[in-house]
């Protein structure tokens, strides 16, 4: 695993070639300004090594982060990433159970997956379904092309 470098003192991301992922994590919960800060980190990891697989660990948060991340997340970072990489992203994200369980309330209702033209998202308690489920967003795009 290739460590990135400028590193966060909260947040770290890390580039995985075989099967490509991108995979960051917080060494503490985060503020919504740390979270764009680590969000554009990932943007510019990704864009690099043209990476859409992205695996976030966000377990240590119990609290839900405001709205207006949510918002920012959906309408500007997300279709710029899309951008970036001229394909949607399949973003994993690890949640604590109270935080999942929020996620209808945040717009999302099915937490298991939500898509739109720039992304595809879902939300997940443990690691092993989330790389399953990236698997498959990888296996149904390679029988796409």
């Amino acid at each position: 695993m290739e460590s990135i470098v400028p590193a966060l003192d909260y947040y770290h991301v890390a580039y995985e070639p075989v099967p490509p992922l991108l995979r960051g994590a917080n060494s503490r919960p985060l503020s919504a300004e740390e979270i764009t800060v680590s969000s554009e980190m990932l943007l510019q990891t990704a864009t690099r090594h043209r990476c859409p697989y992205w695996l976030l660990e966000g377990r240590q948060h119990v609290r839900e982060q405001p709205q207006a991340l949510h918002d920012w997340m959906r309408e500007d970072f997300f279709p710029r990433v899309q951008l970036a990489l001229s394909q949607r992203p399949c973003v994993a994200f690890l949640v604590s159970p109270e935080v999942w369980a929020g996620l209808p309330n945040k717009g999302y209702p099915n937490p298991l997956t939500w898509q739109t033209y720039a992304m595809h998202l879902a939300w997940f308690t443990d690691e092993d379904p989330a790389l399953a489920w990236l698997a498959k967003q990888r296996a149904l795009l390679s029988a796409r092309q």
